[in-house]
């Protein structure tokens, strides 16, 4: 056991430097990034105009449809899964680009060695479902042998690992299928048609994972898909790994009993006629494949009681709602449902919030030493940054304005008119050419939207822009009413600047372009001055503030939120004491946050308060913001600051020791040094933070202010 520990340490700390030293060279060249920007943007060019020419394209995105459909499914049933999206496709590659390879190498392997051929009956009955039924598990395997969290899964998290990898063997064995299989019967019925079976493999809009195999003509046998079989297995060694302590190792009977039951169904389905009969009779005996998916969904009803049940014991421990009693997936369903229709602004901080507190309730249950290791970064809220589709965005929009244009001059031509282009009347007609459509039709466009967008972003903001894309086309009129009249927008400027916002936030490289004119608008002031064309900026007296006192009974004129307490206004003034006076356009760019889309708020004001009052003390020199937004600011000598707050008066969720030192951990890891704001912090709180960053030899790579 010490030897496979030893090789499987070995193993992730080289991986891990293989990834440090990656990350290190994107650091030190950008340009790496920005390379692999361009060639997914060309990628997706290319994908648009093969999907236009070539028919196999549009084949693979048929296919590419179904299988994201029947993810989703599963995605949607795992209510305690832990594990985001992106990671959820991770092990859908994995079933295309290792189990696929994989298995296909193993079994033409077998040929070579005993002989036959893969054609033959008990090849395609015996020996592939063996090999392929064991091989999709394997990314389950490795997952668990050197992941750090693996001992803090949920039960749907094992669920959602098996159903992924075998969505994406699935992929890849459909795909070949729709390529290979050609014919007049494949070009009148499609291409699972067969003479004797008829339709054998369904894909059904309405039916809970489509993709089984089964005869349309007398049937008596049935297999479900790759991914239901595998996500069964994977939950089975879920609740064997769950209840390995109080069963002892005897438990994994029950993995390998349904393992074993996979491949006689598998088998069963692949030989049919041609298999002996005793196992045939077995067949019969298990449910000839008719009983697999009402098991796999029982089992999956029982771990989400029990994923739920275990994280009740624990609630205590972790963060509640007001008026929430106990968790279940009802009321979090209800409310990232509500948040998505109602308050969009809302439902990625629900979702978010949710998911971390599934994670960490389940590493303090489960977690070993490793697990434990990460707990407190999990604690950490985790930034749930929308990331707009702008390419896609721009191809649509193109796409759907041509429509538009061949809708409006067919209008034109069949009333005689001259053809005289009218803009407005383009998204007149788009809107026209929309509500044409059948209802199946929009909800075509609105998926083939949103799994287009998946290639490069998470599913809920992926699922925005594929509402978005129907918002736009279902609102033609009111932009053309818009594009009528400008007095709509206010005034004519109101309406170019809110149209210039929208094009810079989605085309590819807008945000660049708005960075870059922030750094030119700064230049070229300076420029001036010197040139002697500008009127210089003139310092204009202000009254001071009234005070009133700061005795009990005395009280500011208007209200604060509990979260935005007002900074000190005595060290709010040091600003401008000791550093250079900056231009208000400096002063914007310093609270322009490029992480939130470039947007100045007060979390972002209250920044700049801090980096410009150590600047004054001369504590540092030449901030600017850092435009990647993974920091605040960046100094005249490159170093890079993250800025930190803490509220004492929200402990211990708004300070506590453990997270105030592991937050300043973290941007230490990342070579951020720290600026650290303490006007919300109590003296004993402030008093206790020193003290730590002190004993931790910390405190020279951190600055408090005031």
């Amino acid at each position: 056991m010490n030897t496979i520990w030893a090789i499987r340490t070995g193993i992730r700390d080289f991986v891990a430097r293989i990834v440090g030293t990656y990350q290190a060279l994107i650091m030190k060249y950008p340009i790496i990034k920005k390379a692999y920007m361009i060639y997914s943007w060309l990628s997706l060019i290319m994908l648009i105009v093969s999907l236009l020419f070539v028919e196999e394209s549009r084949t693979m995105l048929v296919q590419y449809l179904w299988s994201f459909y029947v993810l989703l499914q599963f995605w949607f049933l795992c209510r305690s899964k832990t594990i985001p999206w992106k990671q959820s496709v991770v092990f859908v590659l994995a079933g295309v680009f290792i189990v696929v390879p994989l298995t296909t190498l193993t079994v033409h392997a077998f040929h070579a060695l005993f002989g036959g051929r893969t054609s033959d009956t008990w090849s395609m009955a015996f020996i592939t479902p063996i090999f392929e039924e064991t091989w999709k598990l394997l990314p389950l395997g490795l997952f668990l042998l050197f992941s750090r969290r693996a001992s803090a899964l949920s039960l749907s998290d094992y669920t959602l690992i098996g159903a992924a990898t075998g969505v994406g063997f699935q992929l890849m064995e459909e795909l070949s299928r729709r390529w290979l299989n050609s014919g007049v019967l494949a070009d009148k019925y499609g291409y699972s048609f067969t003479m004797l079976g008829g339709e054998t493999i369904h894909w059904d809009l309405f039916s809970l994972f489509p993709g089984r195999f089964e005869p349309s003509l007398l049937p008596t046998q049935m297999s479900v898909s790759h991914p239901v079989h595998t996500a069964m297995i994977a939950l089975a060694c879920g609740i064997a790994f769950r209840l390995r302590p109080k069963l002892t190792n005897w438990v994994f009977l029950f993995p390998g009993a349904l393992l074993l039951w996979s491949i006689l169904e598998h088998a069963a389905y692949n030989g049919q006629y041609k298999l002996p009969e005793w196992v045939l009779r077995l067949s019969d005996w298990t449910g000839d494949g008719y009983r697999t998916r009402p098991i796999f969904l029982t089992m999956l009803a029982l771990s989400l009681a029990a994923d739920y049940w275990s994280l009740n014991k624990v609630r205590q421990r972790l963060p509640k709602l007001p008026n929430e009693l106990f968790f279940n997936p009802i009321s979090e369903l209800w409310n990232m449902t509500a948040a998505l229709f109602l308050d969009r602004g809302k439902f990625a901080y629900w979702l978010g919030f949710y998911r971390e507190r599934r994670e960490l309730g389940f590493n303090l249950l489960y977690g070993n030493e490793e697990a434990a290791g990460i707990q407190d970064h999990v604690r950490e809220r985790m930034k749930l940054l929308y990331q707009v589709l702008t390419g896609l965005a721009a191809v649509l929009l193109v796409v759907s304005v041509f429509a538009g244009m061949d809708a409006y001059f067919s209008d034109v031509h069949a009333s005689g008119g001259d053809g005289q282009a009218c803009f407005a009347c383009m998204f007149d007609s788009l809107q026209n050419w929309w509500d044409r459509l059948s209802w199946y039709e929009q909800g075509a466009i609105i998926v083939g939207a949103l799994a287009l967008a998946l290639l490069f972003v998470e599913f809920w903001p992926a699922l925005g822009f594929a509402l978005t894309v129907s918002g736009t086309a279902g609102s033609g009129h009111e932009i053309a009413g818009y594009i009528r009249d400008p007095k709509k927008l206010l005034t004519p400027e109101n309406a170019f600047s809110v149209a210039l916002g929208v094009l810079l936030s989605r085309i590819p490289f807008g945000r660049a372009l708005k960075w870059l004119g922030k750094k030119g608008r700064r230049y070229a002031r300076k420029l001036l001055d010197k040139l002697g064309s500008r009127k210089p900026d003139i310092d204009v007296p202000v009254k001071p503030p009234k005070h009133e006192g700061s005795g009990p009974g005395n009280h500011g004129e208007d209200p604060k939120k509990p979260d935005d307490d007002p900074p000190n206004k005595e060290h709010a003034d040091e600003e401008t004491n000791h550093a250079a006076p900056r231009t208000q356009a400096e002063l914007d760019e310093l609270a322009t946050d490029p992480a939130i889309g470039n947007r100045i708020t007060p979390k972002t004001i209250a920044e700049r308060e801090v980096g410009l009052g150590l600047e004054s003390r001369g504590e540092v020199q030449g901030l600017v913001r850092d435009p990647s937004g993974r920091a605040e600011f960046i100094d005249a000598s490159g170093q890079k600051w993250d800025v930190k707050a803490f509220h004492s008066k929200y402990a211990p969720k708004g300070y506590n020791l453990s997270d105030a030192m592991t937050n300043i951990r973290k941007s230490i890891s990342n070579n951020e040094n720290v600026m650290l704001d303490t006007r919300n912090l109590s003296p004993e709180h402030l008093s206790e933070l020193k003290d730590e960053l002190v004993r931790t030899g910390l405190i020279n790579q951190v600055k408090l202010w005031p």
